[in-house]
C-alpha cells in the first residue's frame, strides 16, 4: 500500500528523549522501523527529539527524514522548567513546523502538551499514540503503592487534564491493547469518537527475535523489565524462596534494585542482577531460556513479553490487563496471578512439563507471525494515514 497523496508526518519524541539517548541504548533501530516504512510508502517524516545538534549526526540513518532538535532551547536546570520552555516549542520553530500535515505524539507525557499546543496554533491533524495509559496505571497503582491520598489526587487530576484535552483534539487515537479503549471511552465519554480510536500492537521484528539453535540453562527463569513496583518483583522473589535449585535472571534497573537484592539474600534466593542489556543483544539472551516470566500488577503492552514468545520462549504472565490479552492460558504461555504461591506453581508447571515448554512456545511464536509482526502493523499504520484522505 502506497500512499497516493502528499502527506508530511511530525513525530514527537518521549519528551527529554533523544536519538543518542535511544542509540545508547539499542534502541534506536526499533524507533526508527515504523518512521523509515512511512518514507517508503511516499509519506514525509521529521522528528522533533529533545537532543542537542548530535542527533543531526544520524542522518545517514534517516533516509531522508529531518530531525529537529531542540535540547539546546529547552536546556534549563529543572525537568519542570524545561517542560514549561517546551511550550514554546512550536512558536521558536515555526517556520519548520508550518509545513507538516499530521502530528504525532507516542507518549501521553509532557511532549503531548506541544503536540496538542501545534494542532491548536497550526490547525494540523492530530494522532495520539498512548502505548502506555496513564491514567488508568495510576488508579491501578494504588493498590500497591504508598503514595499518600493528596499526592494520589494531585497526580491524578494532572493525568486526567492532559489525557482529557489530548484525546479530545486528537484526529485519531492508537492504543495498544482492548482493555485501554474501553477504559478512555468510559473515562472521557469518547463514545462519539470511537470510530477514530485504533487498535494497534506494538510490532515485533520477528526476523530479529526468532528462535535460535542455542543451548538453555537449566533451571533459570528470565525476568525482563523495569525494576518497580508494578513489576510486583517482590512475590516472584519469595516464590523463587520456594524453588530450590532454580536462579532468577533479572535484567534491568529501577528504584528497587537494593531493595529487591536485599530481599533475596534475605530469603536466600540464587538471583541474577544483571543490569541493562542493549536492545540489539536481547535476541541472543533470550534464546538461552526455556522459561520467561512477567508478574506485572498490569501492562500496557509489553514489548518484552513479545519479543521473549517471538523467540519461542515459553513465557508466564499475571491474569492482569496488558498480559491476559496476549497471553491465551495453556495454548500460547501460562497465566497465573499475582501472589508467589501462584507464580511458583507456574513455574514448577512448566518446568517439569518439557513438552508443554516447546508446545507453548511455537504457538506463541505462530501467535506473534500472525499478530505483531512488522508487515502487520506496518498495513495498519498506513491504514490510519490513508484514512486521513477520506
Amino acid at each position: 500500500m502506497v500512499i497516493s497523496f502528499k502527506m508530511h508526518v511530525l513525530f514527537i519524541f518521549t519528551f527529554l528523549y533523544s536519538m543518542s539517548l535511544l542509540n545508547q541504548h539499542g534502541f534506536l533501530t526499533r524507533e526508527l522501523t515504523i518512521p523509515l516504512w512511512l518514507r517508503k510508502k511516499n509519506i514525509d517524516v521529521t522528528f522533533l527529539t529533545f537532543g542537542n545538534k548530535n542527533d543531526l549526526n544520524f542522518s545517514k540513518l534517516l533516509n531522508g527524514i529531518n530531525v529537529i532538535p531542540v535540547l539546546d532551547f529547552i536546556n534549563l536546570k529543572s525537568k519542570r522548567l524545561k517542560f514549561l520552555k517546551s511550550l514554546l516549542i512550536p512558536i521558536k520553530f515555526r517556520e519548520q513546523i508550518k509545513s507538516i500535515d499530521i502530528v504525532r505524539t507516542d507518549q501521553l507525557d509532557e511532549s503531548s502538551w506541544i503536540a496538542t499546543i501545534i494542532k491548536l496554533l497550526f490547525r494540523k491533524k492530530l494522532i495520539i499514540r498512548a502505548g502506555y495509559e496513564g491514567l488508568k496505571s495510576h488508579i491501578l497503582g494504588k493498590a500497591y503503592s504508598k503514595m499518600n491520598s493528596f499526592k494520589y489526587w494531585i497526580h491524578y487530576l494532572i493525568l486526567y487534564f492532559n489525557e482529557f484535552v489530548s484525546y479530545k483534539l486528537a484526529d485519531r487515537i492508537i492504543l495498544t491493547n482492548p482493555f485501554d479503549i474501553d477504559f478512555i471511552i468510559n473515562t472521557f465519554r469518547l463514545r462519539n469518537k470511537k470510530h477514530k480510536i485504533k487498535l494497534i500492537s506494538n510490532f515485533v521484528d520477528t526476523t530479529h527475535f526468532r528462535p535460535l539453535n542455542i543451548a538453555k540453562l537449566d533451571n533459570h527463569v528470565l525476568f525482563i523489565g523495569r525494576l518497580s513496583k508494578v513489576k510486583n518483583l517482590v512475590n516472584l522473589i519469595k516464590a523463587f524462596a520456594d524453588l530450590k535449585g532454580f536462579t532468577l535472571d533479572i535484567i534491568g534497573q529501577g528504584r528497587e534494585k537494593e531493595t529487591l537484592m536485599n530481599l533475596a539474600k534475605e530469603h536466600k534466593v540464587d538471583a541474577n542482577f544483571l543490569g541493562v542489556i542493549s536492545h540489539n543483544e536481547l535476541p541472543q539472551i533470550l534464546n538461552q531460556y526455556r522459561i520467561a516470566i512477567l508478574p506485572s500488577y498490569h501492562e500496557g503492552n509489553p514489548k518484552v513479553l513479545l519479543e521473549a514468545m517471538s523467540c519461542g520462549i515459553a513465557c508466564i504472565g499475571t491474569n492482569v490487563w496488558g498480559i491476559k490479552n496476549i497471553i491465551d492460558h495453556n495454548k500460547t504461555g501460562i497465566l497465573c496471578e499475582t501472589d508467589s504461591k501462584s507464580i511458583k506453581n507456574a513455574i514448577l508447571t512448566l518446568n517439569n512439563d518439557e513438552p508443554l515448554m516447546k508446545e507453548l512456545g511455537c504457538n506463541a511464536r505462530e501467535f506473534i507471525l500472525k499478530n505483531v509482526s512488522l508487515n502487520t502493523i506496518i498495513r495498519k499504520e498506513l491504514s490510519l494515514y490513508k484514512s486521513f484522505s477520506s
